[in-house]
């Protein structure tokens, strides 16, 4: 470890993230904890902080440059509980049950994002008791509505508050290794339409069931996905399926929809995979003259790609490296982020994050105390290098 790095408040740190992973805050529940953390925020030393009518946090500390530079970005919301015994405990175990040295810490947000909005926050402060002079602004946004996934959130930060920086951080869950983005998600509609007859019988009918079942053997065996060589390989999968009539009577179903979720890449878009859709759906009705079948999209989260030779990069694995000896390795989060809004609005979005993205949404949500430390030290450096 790099001695003359920003020395930050440990134990405060670690006692701010229990405290706010012991306060709920499930998506349009956010009210407390954006109290919590604003309040935080003021007595750390930013000079402005703004809470928005649906409890986005913005925080300023300006530079003599009142143009941003750099902004960090986290949330404050969570999705449910779930089958966690104790979610909101944010109690300190031992990590060896997920083979993690050192002590942790559990709840529901610990690893998303209410660890790293918390080291943010501290690596912040640190910078300015340290008493460096920042010569460029930085701003922080914890927002809400994360977890709903349309970015509501931060689009309204974006929006309708006029916040923008000349790049910016993510700090979702990396395993502090530093993110250059993800693959976009795409939600379709697919639906197939029959013919209702009697069950008992059903050769009179069309089985919507059965045709939406071919069209999925047909897409199984022949839909051929593309590849990023940073992003990696896209996918689709079936999601959810459900048929009408329904079980009221003994009736073949004339009615089958699915949502299908494809995974996407930077060069593709909505409609151009709604076309490859398509031409599964005009190929069934070419070979079966019964086939019936539309797709509509249902929700779109857009693909985030950071380029390696951003500024923003360079100066987080350069930060990584003052704190942890080396810049780390280069990689993209299989879940989608808000920063990939952030670089639709015109801002280089890289990312880093303390814990690990597969225990996100799951009931071993928890961020290890030596990442959230870390993680601290290095945001500290990347102020310190873009802002001070």
């Amino acid at each position: 470890m790099n001695k003359t790095t920003i020395d930050v408040d440990e134990q405060g740190l670690v006692a701010f993230t229990r405290k706010i992973v012991r306060t709920p805050s499930l998506s349009m529940q956010e009210e407390l904890v954006a109290s919590i953390i604003a309040d935080k925020m003021r007595h750390s030393g930013f000079d402005e902080v703004i809470v928005d009518p649906i409890f986005n946090i913005i925080g300023y500390m300006y530079g003599e440059d009142r143009e941003a530079e750099l902004m960090f970005n986290g949330h404050i919301d969570t999705v449910p509980p779930s089958n966690i015994s104790e979610p909101f405990s944010g109690k300190i175990t031992d990590g060896k049950k997920y083979g993690i040295e050192g002590d942790i810490i559990e709840g529901r947000g610990a690893s998303d994002n209410k660890g790293a909005v918390a080291s943010m926050i501290y690596a912040a402060k640190a910078v300015k008791d340290s008493g460096l002079k920042f010569k460029k602004t930085f701003i922080m946004t914890a927002v809400a509505r994360e977890e709903m996934a349309n970015g509501e959130g931060i689009l309204r930060v974006l929006e309708e508050e006029g916040v923008s920086a000349k790049m910016a951080l993510s700090g979702e869950a990396t395993g502090l290794n530093v993110h250059l983005g993800h693959r976009g998600k795409l939600e379709f509609n697919v639906r197939v339409q029959g013919k209702t007859a009697h069950a008992c019988n059903p050769a009179l009918g069309i089985n919507a069931i059965y045709k939406m079942c071919d069209l999925i053997q047909e897409m199984r065996e022949h839909y051929i996905m593309p590849t990023h060589p940073v992003l990696g390989e896209c996918t689709f999968a079936l999601i959810d399926i459900v048929s009408a009539p329904g079980r009221l009577g003994p009736i073949t179903p004339d009615c089958c929809e699915i949502a299908l979720d494809r995974r996407y890449l930077p060069e593709e878009s909505a409609a151009s995979v709604q076309a490859e859709i398509e031409a599964f759906i005009e190929k069934r009705k070419r070979v079966d003259p019964d086939f019936k079948g539309t797709v509509e999209l249902a929700k779109d989260f857009p693909p985030l790609y950071c380029p390696e030779e951003e500024p923003i990069v360079a100066i987080t694995r350069k930060a990584r490296q003052a704190v942890m000896g080396d810049p780390g390795e280069v990689c993209v989060w299989k879940f989608g982020v808000d920063g990939t809004f952030i670089q639709r609005a015109g801002i280089p979005c890289a990312g880093f994050g303390p814990s690990n993205e597969i225990y996100a949404h799951t009931p071993d949500d928890h961020c290890p105390v030596d990442d959230l430390v870390t993680s601290c030290k290095v945001y500290a450096e990347i102020i310190r290098q873009a802002c001070c």
